[in-house]
């Protein structure tokens, strides 16, 4: 997140001080405010026909070589679904349907600050023909049992959340929305 120390309105040294019960830099001279609003991520929870989860190795910091979900930064005018399915395609070539939403999750990371990740469950209908854009160095569709851990606290915590949610609709008879 960009730390301001001077105004973007009038180019005047910005002071700290309590506004609406929050510590945030002002202008003394043209009152503008800097609120650190939180960043908007969208996060694909990616299946294929056989319901295997695709997971991407990230190619960059944050959490370069690790296995995540794909996903990353909404773009102007973006809805989350777009987002969710533009990142999907940009990462690994993939189209895929929205099925449902996951959650909504509140995040603080050192390179970023504030982040809002929504998460969905996507299902991918050409996962033959993926190719990889230059944030992913290696990627694939993993069954439960043969699936590289995922490190990334809250792309796991998106994983064990969809499963407890399929596993309340198997419960209770009905389709998980």
């Amino acid at each position: 997140m960009i730390s301001y120390s001077f105004c973007p309105v009038c180019s005047r040294p910005l002071s700290e001080g309590t506004i609406e019960g929050r510590s945030r830099m002002f202008c003394r001279e043209c009152g503008w405010i800097h609120y650190r609003n939180p960043l908007p991520v969208a996060v694909a929870y990616a299946v294929n026909r056989r319901n295997e989860l695709l997971l991407i190795r990230r190619a960059h910091e944050p959490a370069m070589h690790e296995w995540a979900l794909p996903g990353g930064f909404l773009e102007e005018g973006e809805e989350p679904h777009e987002g969710c399915l533009r990142e999907l395609m940009e990462e690994t070539s993939l189209h895929g349907r929205i099925d449902r939403l996951i959650g909504i999750y509140h995040r603080s990371v050192d390179l970023y600050g504030s982040l809002l990740v929504v998460a969905y469950k996507v299902t991918v209908h050409d996962h033959e023909c993926m190719e990889l854009n230059h944030e992913v160095s290696e990627a694939g569709f993993f069954d439960e049992r043969n699936r590289p851990n995922v490190n990334i606290p809250l792309h796991r915590h998106i994983i064990d959340e969809h499963c407890r949610i399929e596993h309340l609709s198997r419960l209770s008879g009905e389709p998980a929305r």
